[in-house]
């Protein structure tokens, strides 16, 4: 946000830039071609000031030139026509063109055509996305900023992401990429920057490549630590050694002469650190000089006085080893309730739909015939487009809605847990509504949903989902997407489910978060039905994929990386 806004001190002035934000929100008074439009207004504005100073630079470089030299004639018209492309670049194609350059951007993206004149906030949260996606299409600026561009949008608007990012690459602009998808990343990456610790380390090559380096500097930095500790402990036990012997000793001069060494022996012990560089080559004075990483002497001088000196050893011991990474963990406690062979839901002949206009009797259904047997500790997964019924064919299952045809059987018992799409969006609406403007925290929350519930059992469950003590008592309304989703997990768990209705909910989890995801989904021994656009996420969970695709769900045989394959042949054909 802060790059887009220019904000970062010495940003340079002549690079143009956009921003797709993680959440794009709906307004009542503007339809998806406006909303391209004033953005197209908006970076106008940004490319003439862009513009200018360009050309600013370009005239300064020609009164710089060398009127006697021989190629000033050369010089001279390379700079006049770079300035002339930048001048023509300046200028706009017109009304007419640029809503139609509009609706081409979003019709790239998939965006239905009835949506382009529908009040954005009457729109999903995948069409806004892609409305979003389509302004970056339409402008093309020199750095692209996409904040987690995949959550919320279907296959489609992955697929077309690519090809964005590509012709971004072709066109020789800088794209800037926040994302959970690791399949994404592998694809099209070509730099990693780790931001850890408030700290940027920067890694050649894709996701897969920054874990591999990232672990081989973990083992050298584990190595560096423990060659240092071996180091430390002999130089402290000769110390302690002379101390001994000083305090022996019979003659002032020798004691004198000890205690001179056991001080130089202590400047050495602090001036001690780590003997080998970032590159594994050894240290040296001419090319790394000043204070070594993991000594004494590198601990801030504000913490030095109050600390003796076995606690300063162990603070610069801290400091040159791996820094952790924070607990990440979903816990998911097992369930001991079994039905056998006899489905925990049978979802029969199903159909659903909306009524558009009051004149309507009967409901446009979105999809029918809908048939599915959910049996006990299987996985499920739903594909689809977006506004293709995924969502609402889990409330179906998590007996939230009632279809409009057919019928769901639930087995006697079972408790179903649902984690809704807008969940976590939800959650603060749900907050600021009863809480009156007051303070309210996880534990809270969860004591007043769950007034049974011990506050040992409300810390407890807040701590599966890798929830700390500090966490559980911070203000709701201060946490980020990925705690308040920790948050809603925790409280759908404080249910006792056996059946677990899932939809999209890593769309606000890091990669780690979504790691850990996997590891808990794959050892809870429950059910799991869900819908999502992650393909490594249900790749790595396994069971069966189905997808719902006009109006019908269809059994995918070879799981999701057949359903990708198909797809983008599908997506890509002509339209006749």
């Amino acid at each position: 946000k802060r790059i887009s806004a220019q904000k970062i001190p010495g940003f340079p002035p002549h690079v143009t830039s956009l921003l797709v934000p993680q959440e794009v929100f709906g307004h009542a008074d503007s339809t998806p071609v406006d909303v391209l439009l004033a953005n197209h207004r908006d970076m106008m504005e940004r490319v003439k000031l862009s513009n200018s100073f360009s050309i600013g630079q370009l005239e300064e470089e020609m009164d710089a030139l060398d009127v006697d030299s021989d190629d000033y004639q050369d010089e001279m018209e390379r700079i006049c026509d770079r300035i002339a492309e930048i001048e023509d670049a300046d200028s706009d194609g017109g009304n007419e063109s640029l809503e139609d350059r509009a609706r081409g951007a979003l019709a790239f993206f998939g965006v239905p055509e009835p949506a382009f004149s529908t009040p954005t906030d009457q729109l999903s949260g995948g069409i806004r996305k892609k409305v979003a996606l389509a302004s970056s299409l339409m402008e093309k600026p020199q750095l692209l900023l996409l904040d987690e561009p995949t959550c919320h949008i279907d296959v489609g608007g992955i697929l077309q992401l690519r090809r964005l990012i590509a012709d971004c690459v072709e066109s020789k602009s800088t794209v800037v990429l926040i994302s959970h998808d690791i399949d994404l990343m592998n694809d099209v990456a070509t730099d990693c920057i780790h931001f850890h610790d408030e700290k940027l380390a920067y890694y050649s090559g894709n996701y897969r490549d920054f874990l591999k380096y990232r672990r081989e500097r973990i083992t050298h930095q584990v190595k560096q630590a423990g060659a240092l500790e071996k180091q430390r402990t002999a130089m402290a036990n000769s110390i302690d050694n002379l101390k001994k012997k000083s305090s022996r000793a019979d003659n002032r001069t020798t004691k004198k002469k000890i205690n001179r060494a056991i001080k130089s022996k202590e400047k050495k012990l602090e001036r001690h650190g780590v003997e080998k560089n970032e590159n594994g080559h050894r240290r040296t004075a001419q090319n790394d000089g000043g204070i070594r990483k993991g000594s004494i002497n590198a601990v801030d001088a504000s913490k030095r006085n109050a600390l003796s000196h076995k606690e300063l050893v162990k603070l610069a011991e801290i400091d040159v080893g791996p820094v952790p990474d924070k607990a990440v963990q979903f816990d998911f406690q097992d369930v001991s309730s079994t039905w056998g062979d006899e489905p925990l839901v049978m979802v029969m002949d199903t159909g659903h739909g909306y009524v558009e206009e009051e004149s309507e009797s009967a409901p446009k259904l979105i999809f029918d015939c809908v048939d599915l047997s959910v049996r006990e500790g299987s996985r499920t997964v739903i594909l689809g487009e977006n506004g293709s019924g995924k969502s609402t064919l889990l409330s179906i299952i998590a007996g939230e809605t009632s279809p409009s045809v057919g019928s769901v059987h639930f087995a006697g018992g079972v408790t179903v847990g649902h984690f809704r799409q807008h969940a976590v969006d939800d959650l603060l609406y749900d907050v600021d509504n009863d809480a009156d403007g007051g303070i309210v925290t996880p534990l809270s929350l969860l004591a007043e949903r769950f007034p049974s519930k011990s506050e040992q059992d409300v810390r407890g469950e807040l701590t599966r989902f890798g929830m700390s003590p500090k966490q559980a008592g911070t203000n709701v309304r201060f946490l980020s997407g990925g705690e308040r989703c920790r948050l809603c997990m925790a409280s759908m768990m404080l249910e006792g489910p056996q059946l677990l209705v899932i939809d999209e909910i890593t769309n606000h989890l890091d990669v780690e978060s979504v790691e850990a995801l996997i590891y808990g989904l794959r050892r809870w021994n429950g059910t799991v039905v869900m819908a999502s656009h992650d393909a490594n996420l249900i790749r790595e969970v396994g069971g069966e994929s189905y997808a719902l695709f006009d109006g019908r769900l269809r059994r995918i045989e070879g799981g999701v990386d057949r359903y990708l394959r198909v797809f983008a042949k599908h997506y890509h054909e002509p339209k006749s």
